[in-house]
């Protein structure tokens, strides 16, 4: 059976919350949300049997919509495919009127998935239907906890706002490259793109390491305080700030010694 969920979203909140949207529609074109009383998770992800890029929100329900609380039981599951569209036509949004969301959705087997999306914004009306579970993994908050808890990470550096800036502007200048490589020689930690550019950014006390990630997702990498910080796990890299995480992959090198 079809249930509905009526909400409102908070006008005041509703930039925000594009901007979330748009921020993941640039890590893949399928966004999950996971919502319940207390938060929302939103998140993309890259890569199938393995995966090579993961970028989370949390964000606090109540700060960014209204609904009887008793309407909605547990975690309802809302996959929007095709999300650079669908942000694009939320732009047209306007916050000066109200902004109503209304969720139809479906519960097999203890798990709610909204099966259609409809936002009405004054004469707008933005609808969308929702996507299938096998489109993209499910991860509950829990288990994302755990995951990106930096108490398990093997070692950490960080890098300062503006000279992680012009790491970014070499890596989009050399674009035919795919990977940064990550050293660790002599306790100074440098980035570089082979035989193109590199750039000690920061002394640890551990030496001798080689990795690499794939470069695509440096732009996805939040740069708004005065230091980007990383945390260097077994098989990613992750980055976060209050209300967001980012882990990127290690990338394989299948070179052989002579």
């Amino acid at each position: 059976m079809t249930k509905k969920l009526n909400l409102t979203i908070n006008q005041s909140k509703f930039g925000d919350l594009l901007k979330v949207m748009e921020d993941l529609s640039k890590i893949s074109d399928t966004i999950k949300l996971k919502i319940d009383s207390e938060n929302v998770l939103l998140y993309s992800i890259v890569g199938e049997t393995i995966l090579l890029a993961f970028k989370s929100y949390l964000i606090d329900t109540k700060d960014f919509f209204n609904f009887k609380e008793d309407e909605l039981e547990g975690t309802l599951d809302v996959i929007i495919s095709g999300s650079k569209k669908f942000v694009k036509n939320l732009q047209f949004i306007k916050t000066s009127e109200k902004i109503s969301l209304t969720i139809d959705y479906r519960t097999d087997d203890d798990i709610s998935l909204a099966r259609f999306l409809q936002i009405k914004n004054g004469k707008l009306k933005v609808a969308i239907q929702g996507g299938e579970n096998s489109e993209i993994r499910d991860i509950s908050k829990e288990v994302l906890k755990k995951r990106v808890d930096i108490k398990n990470s093997k070692w950490s550096f960080k890098i300062s706002n503006s000279e992680f800036s012009d790491i970014k502007k070499l890596s989009s200048i050399n674009s035919e490259g795919k990977v940064v490589h990550l050293n660790v020689e002599n306790n100074k930690v440098v980035l570089s793109e082979t035989s193109t550019w590199e750039f000690e950014v920061d002394q640890v006390e551990i030496t001798d390491r080689h990795l690499m990630f794939n470069k695509t997702f440096l732009p996805s990498i939040d740069d708004s305080g005065d230091f980007v910080n990383f945390y260097v796990f077994d098989t990613f890299l992750l980055t976060k700030n209050d209300q967001s995480h980012l882990m990127i992959s290690f990338e394989q090198d299948f070179s052989v010694d002579d």
